[in-house]
């Protein structure tokens, strides 16, 4: 009974990490493909020979219409009458209080994350929190400067096991080890509970 339920556990935790990865790549699709999906289905003809397949044929059908209309979306965005009425649409959102926030917060997420300039998330560094001598894992998001010229980074501390929530945190420069990891291996770290953390940290202990 002891090794059947050491094997049941084993066998979850192998599973786990491909059940979320399909999860997520079918509820990706089905995000990008709902939209339009009902109009394909209407257009569709309902021939009999046909039925079995046309949910099917319709939901990839879907997915390639969305595909187009994203790659389109993108492609007049980035010309200068697409820029124009882009901005015109954010400054009617601007008017909107409560929308505004949601949007500006979403938009300014999304753009850390697409312009390369920023340099989001570049940096792994280790830090003392919640108190002395306990070191934990956070990502550079930013840098600033107070009124002293004191330098500061922006960090986000992600959490155990989902590192999409966390804190953010103005830490001075000096108060921070630099790390040779990657922000994915940190990503890797946070989400495994340490379990695929290296042999050897960079603590530095005074």
């Amino acid at each position: 009974m002891g090794k059947a339920k050491y094997y049941f556990v084993i066998g979850i935790f192998s599973i786990i990490p491909f059940a979320v990865t399909i999860w997520l790549i079918n509820w990706t699709l089905k995000l990008f493909a709902s939209p339009i999906q009902p109009v394909v289905e209407y257009l569709l003809p309902n021939v009999e020979s046909f039925l079995p397949l046309q949910p099917y044929i319709s939901f990839l059908a879907s997915l390639l219409l969305t595909t187009i209309c994203v790659v389109l979306c993108g492609f007049l965005v980035s010309s200068v009458f697409g820029k124009l009425f882009f901005s015109k649409i954010e400054t009617r959102i601007a008017q909107i209080p409560m929308v505004n926030t949601l949007y500006q917060t979403i938009k300014g997420i999304t753009d850390s994350f697409s312009n390369s300039k920023k340099k989001s998330f570049s940096k792994v560094v280790l830090i003392e929190y919640p108190k002395e001598n306990i070191w934990t894992i956070a990502l550079v998001t930013g840098e600033s400067k107070n009124k002293k010229g004191k330098e500061f980074y922006h960090l986000f501390l992600p959490s155990t096991p989902n590192p999409t929530t966390g804190y953010m945190l103005y830490t001075p420069v000096d108060k921070v080890i630099m790390t040779s990891l990657s922000p994915e291996d940190a990503i890797k770290i946070i989400m495994s509970g340490g379990t695929m953390s290296p042999d050897q940290n960079e603590i530095i202990v005074q």
